[in-house]
């Protein structure tokens, strides 16, 4: 596999783990919009901190995706 085929199968990668996070976040609020009458304190403190760390996730994968957008155009530029 040549390096332009990696980062592009790199890029694919993040570009589905950006989907997966997003649908994630999209579950915990449904979840939360369900649940939001009986839901108690622990449910709360559950919600939010698994809202955190999808968005701190979505963040990193994001900033990878970045990265590897400008590694491919660093790749085209020399050919």
């Amino acid at each position: 596999m040549s390096k332009n085929e990696s980062v592009k199968a790199s890029l694919d990668f993040y570009k589905g783990l950006i989907y997966l996070i997003i649908t994630g976040i999209f579950a915990v609020c449904g979840f939360f919009a369900n649940n939001y009458k009986t839901a108690e304190m622990t449910d709360l403190l559950l919600i939010i901190s698994a809202l955190i760390f999808l968005g701190i996730f979505l963040a990193f994968a994001f900033r990878k995706h970045h990265t590897k957008t400008k590694e491919l155009e660093n790749l085209k530029e020399r050919r």
